[in-house]
């Protein structure tokens, strides 16, 4: 029957599959030309291409073709599958773009070969890590609903515009005021431990400063206790135990720390869970380094005599140390500190193995050095091996002090063995931590926030619905016909 025509299947002409399959086939794959033997298909895994009761229905007679609206390029891979057997996807290849390809086929990605495999998997972890990372910048924001009460409303509009800086111009403001008074306080903590930002009771300026803290009638008992310092011990060592902070330095600690309070007692009322509120990190640091300011108050009013003693004041001293990790507020405005905190974070397993990796290599070279060194050697620098441990840290971190050093030849050989391990184990462990970080900050720089778009997730998502596929088939007509040689 060479020449002839085979119909559609109608009720009154049935012809088998069998006979209708021609024995290759024309694919246009995006415009594309594929032409592949039926042998070639049959058989094979897939719900379209080795069915072809399926593949009748992308037939175009005008064309004598069957047309899919795909990508010619990674199609490749798919036909090559088909003749070959094994599933290879290029090097340059969108893996969610090659999944949408091979779940539109029918093909199951564990197909795929080990030496591809890498490339394509690591896609799904990377995108997990970032959907976490997205999750973790926008977990501050707060949608009011319309079915809240007015309260609830404007408590979440005004705890938005607390947290997150780019909320309005109101947020804005009130994190730049906010740096300002973070900095101010910072800077007045560094400088309070200069003596030149100090007042000694020569100085005019000493009594402004005590006027802050005590009474007139108190102030003279003081400067008796002074002169009594002096002459018992000498003017300089009275000088320094009895120094004040500057009053302007004062002043403006006094500014900052009502700042704070005010801050605390907002973010305390406007914030969603007044029970989790103070589990907050923030919060803590910022509890933290204003307690020490109200403690010292307090002492100081109730016995000013304290204030220049050995006494708990002390204590409160490395309390104040809290006041420097205030910068941490810097998180909330600037983009790149909340990267490296959360890259931290995520890397804390890949620090941990550095640590146990350094700690081993430590024990062993500090071990090696303290007796290779000592052998026959009474000039050698360790004398223990708690001591050696000192040396092999700062070795094995490539800081080198130089306070220690092997004086024999075994020890120096030794010392080089440690320097270069030292060197291998953060070049195996840190650019981990690096790579996540640069991840993270360029995904942060260059992807919108989520939260922040109002494009349809479906149309952001466009490595699988922008391939989605129409059948080309007529609505309410019978099949085309199919034509063949016999």
């Amino acid at each position: 029957m060479n020449g002839d025509v085979i119909h559609a299947m109608t009720d009154t002409e049935q012809v088998t599959a069998s006979e209708a399959v021609p024995e290759t086939l024309l694919l246009n794959i995006g415009g594309d030309i594929h032409e592949v033997g039926w042998k070639t298909l049959q058989g094979k895994k897939g719900k379209i291409l080795p069915n072809f009761e399926e593949l009748k229905k992308f037939y175009r007679p005008d064309k004598n073709d069957f047309f899919f609206d795909r990508h010619p390029d990674l199609f490749a891979s798919v036909l090559s599958y088909y003749r070959t057997g094994e599933l290879h996807i290029p090097v340059n290849a969108c893996a969610p773009a090659v999944k949408a390809e091979l779940q539109f086929w029918g093909i199951d990605d564990s197909e795929m070969a080990e030496c591809c495999w890498g490339n394509y998997s690591s896609y799904q972890k990377t995108e997990d890590m970032l959907a976490k990372f997205d999750s973790f910048l926008g977990k501050t924001h707060e949608k009011p609903k319309k079915t809240d009460s007015n309260w609830e409303q404007a408590r979440s509009r005004i705890w938005n515009d607390l947290e997150n800086p780019d909320a309005s111009c109101f947020a804005k403001a009130y994190a730049a005021g906010s740096l300002m008074f973070v900095v101010l306080s910072i800077i007045v903590f560094v400088l309070a431990s200069h003596p030149y930002f100090q007042v000694t009771p020569a100085d005019n300026l000493w009594t402004t400063t005590l006027s802050f803290f005590v009474a007139n009638n108190e102030t003279l008992q003081i400067i008796t206790d002074y002169w009594d310092r002096v002459n018992s011990t000498s003017l300089g060592r009275a000088n320094k135990d009895y120094a004040l902070l500057h009053p302007a330095m004062v002043l403006i600690d006094v500014i900052c720390a009502s700042f704070f309070t005010l801050d605390i007692f907002i973010r305390f009322i406007f914030s969603p869970s007044k029970a989790r509120f103070f589990t907050y990190p923030l919060s803590i640091i910022d509890v933290l380094a204003i307690a020490p300011f109200y403690a010292e108050l307090v002492i100081n009013i109730v016995n000013p005599e304290d204030m220049f003693g050995e006494t708990v004041f002390g204590f409160i001293n490395i309390l104040k140390i809290a006041r420097v990790f205030r910068i941490f507020r810097l998180a909330k405005s600037y983009t790149g500190m909340k990267v490296i905190l959360y890259s931290l974070k995520e890397g804390l397993a890949e620090l941990t193995l550095t640590l146990i990796i350094l700690v081993i290599t430590m024990l062993i070279c500090s071990t090696l050095m303290f007796y290779a060194d000592n052998v026959n050697n009474e000039d050698s620098m360790f004398t223990s091996i708690p001591l050696t441990l000192w040396w092999s840290i700062v070795t094995l971190t490539t800081v080198g002090y130089g306070e220690f050093v092997p004086t024999s030849g075994l020890g120096y050989i030794i010392g080089a063995i440690s320097a270069f391990f030292g060197v291998v184990c953060l070049a195996m462990t840190v650019p981990i931590v690096v790579n996540n970080f640069m991840l993270y900050y360029s995904h942060a720089r260059t992807t919108p926030k989520k939260r922040d778009s109002n494009v349809d997730p479906k149309t952001v998502n466009g490595a699988s619905e922008g391939y989605q596929n129409k059948a080309y088939e007529h609505d309410n007509q019978t099949q085309p016909t199919l034509t063949t040689q016999i």
